[in-house]
């Protein structure tokens, strides 16, 4: 268990020292409540002056006047600092988001895929915004709290009243054990809420996403009933966390009251027996009642510490998982034969691929065809380093693509997946995605002609129309299209295509496929394709079936010695 706590603080110490801070307005913020703290000192003293001298008006209004400009100097200099620390806050809520966001966009996808997207997404805007409150603190206001205190202390130990030492000093461990108390209930309480509300939000979000399934099959009363139990769960732990608030709120009275009977009791007692004048009586309550908030605020510092941790608690070990984050000039691996050598892979128990090994020559069009589920699509993530290999090794052009960085690997690939993703923005932004110059309108309605969306892309407006959230505005052929023409204007020397035609009518998939053929002529064709129509031409076509590879060769060569194949190309005629 400590071993357990050592490595959160370790990561979420990590999580923001990578994220980098405005240190030149956290020194500017420092400087303001240290200058806040010195005024607070100096308030004191000059009270003590201005009560010790209200015998006469004339000799007091001098120091009230000057007592008053300390007051509103000390009023102004909070309000800055307040104001430049609400700035810094956003500004490192900004910092830690960002980083955040990036090092998950480098994340492996085994890792990615073991965690609910959108829980993420909801760690990444929420959680992430609950660092500011804590760094500031730290970073900003602990050192005057520091400074405060050791100066109040020196003047209390001049005084020469061990009463007055004895009751300041016992009020630290007052406020600590009240603090250490209510962090660990905060800490345990805000984690549990903020679990809940993330998997809530994953839940409702997926049954939004899914409407047209729900629909279809009239289920709106099961799953209204489903969403139901969730928003419960979290009720319940809200109710907790109310009844936690509660006793939060008890102990922060607490805090505030055993310390006054402390701050006062002395000093008055010290006062009716003559040994404290008013003046000094009066000094001394704003000293220590500055000193009791100081104290109580050097304390909040754990909570928010322990608030922060809470919320960031997943995300802070997501951020310390290996990522593929490498140098912009990595290097790219030189283009030749892809071969898969003795390749075994598992999704956790289940085992996809079982000692595959075959070679797709450089040039060539190659297709693998199988039945659902036997492992055409994995291969295409291996080929793209979406995963390794448990077993064996893949290689290109003789180099084991392990020793390249992902980034200059997958330099070479233009990939296509089955359901063609595509994000929010218009036609034009949609094709020139990744696409470091833009290409011109002509050369996009030539694409688009191409793949037969030159009309409709028209009649929606051309192609500044907006697609929506996931291209959601297109149908499914159109989405695939959009994809395809895409890939049609990359230059890379490997196409990956994943079922890329699945969502067309037959006569288009035929002119589609003959489309890129002639464009990707000469370039490295890999395909994984259901319709057999497409891959009769292929250079090579790989049989797989659970896994293992059944057969290689040429569409004539693998009816005459390949039964299943036959089979499948029946089924499909």
């Amino acid at each position: 268990m400590e071993k357990e706590k050592k490595h959160i603080w370790k990561n979420y110490f990590s999580m923001l020292k990578n994220a980098g801070m405005p240190w030149k307005l956290i020194l500017v913020c420092l400087v303001f409540s240290l200058l806040a703290a010195q005024v607070a000192l100096n308030t004191a003293s000059q009270l003590q002056i201005a009560m010790g001298q209200f015998e006469t008006m004339d000799a007091a209004v001098k120091p009230l006047m000057i007592l008053f400009i300390y007051g509103v100097l000390g009023v102004l200099l909070k309000a800055v600092n307040a104001h430049l620390q609400g700035i810094l806050g956003a500004i490192v809520d900004r910092n830690v988001q960002k980083e955040a966001a990036r090092k998950v966009f480098y994340l492996k996808v085994e890792d990615l895929e073991k965690g609910d997207s959108r829980e993420m997404i909801s760690r990444l805007t929420d959680d992430t915004a609950k660092n500011s409150a804590f760094l500031i603190d730290l970073c900003v206001n602990e050192i005057p709290r520091i400074y405060y205190s050791v100066s109040f202390f020196v003047r209390i130990l001049k005084l020469q009243q061990p009463m007055l030492t004895i009751s300041a000093l016992l009020i630290i461990p007052v406020i600590i054990l009240c603090s250490v108390i209510a962090g660990k209930v905060f800490f345990k309480n805000r984690n549990a809420v903020q679990g809940k509300v993330a998997r809530v939000t994953a839940k409702l979000a997926e049954k939004i996403d899914n409407i047209e399934l729900i629909k279809s099959y009239g289920t709106e009363e099961e799953e209204i009933a489903s969403g139901d139990e969730v928003i419960l769960e979290l009720d319940k732990v809200k109710r907790q966390g109310a009844l936690a608030d509660q006793i939060g709120a008890f102990i922060k009275n607490m805090i505030w009251w055993i310390p006054v009977i402390l701050m006062i009791v002395p000093p008055a007692l010290l006062k009716f027996r003559g040994e404290m004048d008013t003046a000094g009586f009066f000094a001394y309550i704003m000293l220590v009642t500055t000193f009791r908030t100081y104290v109580s605020e050097h304390l909040e510092l754990w909570n928010n510490l322990k608030q922060a941790q809470g919320a960031t608690l997943r995300l802070s070990e997501i951020l310390q998982l290996k990522d593929e984050k490498e140098a912009q000039d990595a290097e790219v691996p030189a283009a030749g034969d892809i071969e898969f050598k003795n390749v075994s892979f598992a999704y956790g128990e289940e085992k996809v691929l079982d000692d595959v090994s075959f070679v797709i020559e450089k040039g060539k069009k190659t297709a693998i065809v199988g039945l659902s589920g036997s492992g055409k699509s994995t291969i295409l993530s291996l080929m793209e380093k979406f995963y390794a290999p448990i077993e064996g090794k893949i290689t290109i052009g003789g180099r084991d693509v392990s020793e390249c960085s992902c980034q200059g690997y997958r330099s070479l690939f233009s990939y296509l997946p089955q359901n063609a993703p595509a994000f929010s923005g218009t036609v034009r932004e949609a094709l020139n995605y990744s696409e470091k110059e833009e290409h011109s309108d002509e050369e996009l309605y030539q694409v688009l002609k191409c793949v037969d969306l030159d009309k409709d892309i028209e009649k929606m407006g051309g192609l500044n129309h907006e697609v929506g959230y996931g291209a959601e505005k297109l149908s499914g052929g159109q989405r695939q299209k959009l994809g395809i023409a895409r890939m049609l204007l990359s230059d890379k020397e490997y196409v990956l295509l994943d079922e890329a035609s699945s969502a067309l009518d037959p006569e288009a998939t035929l002119r589609i496929s003959a489309k890129i053929d002639e464009v990707c002529h000469g370039r490295t064709q890999i395909l994984v394709a259901h319709d057999l129509s497409t891959v009769k031409n292929a250079d090579k076509i790989i049989l797989i079936d659970k896994g293992k590879i059944l057969a290689e060769g040429t569409h004539t060569e693998l009816l005459k010695s390949s039964p299943f194949y036959a089979q499948l190309i029946r089924e499909v005629a």
